[in-house]
């Protein structure tokens, strides 16, 4: 499934860093929002603020793949600050509902 244009990651965090780690968040994704490959992000903290899941969608899987290379955003992805990794997906649409 390295075929996606859409990444999700989701950590466990230390609810005393978490406002840290959507800040590191916030900082990546702004840059990456300049890319011309870049779609659409969004960040997500579950309601007990002990784990944080982010989605990317990029144009294409070249696009996705091209940003998963960046030392910043592989250094923010693999070693977010007061979090654990817990799971890495690549996702395929197969179904859209427009507003």
């Amino acid at each position: 499934m390295s075929e996606s244009p859409v990444l999700i990651h989701v950590w466990e965090v230390d609810p005393a860093e978490g406002a840290a780690a959507v800040k590191r968040l916030d900082e990546m994704l702004g840059e990456l929002a300049k890319d011309p490959g870049f779609v659409s992000a969004r960040v997500l903290e579950s309601a007990d603020h002990t784990s944080l899941a982010a989605t990317v969608e990029m144009r294409s899987v070249q696009d996705r793949q091209r940003l998963e290379d960046l030392p910043d955003v592989r250094e923010t992805l693999d070693h977010l600050h007061g979090t654990a990794n817990l799971v890495v997906r690549l996702y395929e649409e197969v179904a859209s509902y427009p507003a």
